[in-house]
């Protein structure tokens, strides 16, 4: 269960996971523990965060669990250490054991809900590259080209 020691995770929220990447890694606990005082638990998450989030929060785990980063493998009662001087964050679990989670695959993704969503899916770029399509830089001065003619 939920308890005061335990940290949040939240996978399936990053551009692949959710297209656009959803404000989802604000979440409080539950209400057992507000009942004691427990007014927020540490999240770790693959998707954004809105500004008026309260709890500590660790965010755009890249790559991101619909991409076969490591929260994709961490499993419920996994221990996870955090190193901040180092920015890192690892969860304490043999290579062997992780090998065999990834033999079960990555956690499900929703199906495409559009043909613009399949597109984006298969060109963005994780959010620790900015979540922006692949080539997009390529037309970054495309004021500075003369419009072709329509007509």
């Amino acid at each position: 269960g939920i308890d005061e020691n335990t940290i949040l995770v939240i996978r399936g929220a990053g551009p692949i996971g959710w297209p656009g990447s959803a404000e989802v890694v604000n979440m409080q606990p539950p209400d057992h523990l507000l009942r004691k005082g427990i007014l927020s638990l540490p999240t770790i998450g693959d998707g954004r965060q809105s500004g008026t989030a309260d709890s500590p929060s660790i965010l755009n785990a890249s790559p991101e669990s619909a991409a076969g980063g490591g929260l994709a493998w961490l499993r419920s009662g996994d221990i996870i250490r955090i190193d901040f001087n180092e920015g890192r964050c690892d969860m304490q679990v043999d290579d062997a054991e992780i090998e065999r989670r990834k033999g079960d695959g990555i956690p499900p993704v929703p199906a495409d809900a559009t043909p613009w969503q399949r597109i984006y899916r298969r060109s963005v770029t994780q959010l620790s590259d900015g979540a922006v399509l692949e080539g997009a830089a390529d037309f970054r001065q495309i004021a500075k080209t003369p419009p072709r003619h329509n007509h």
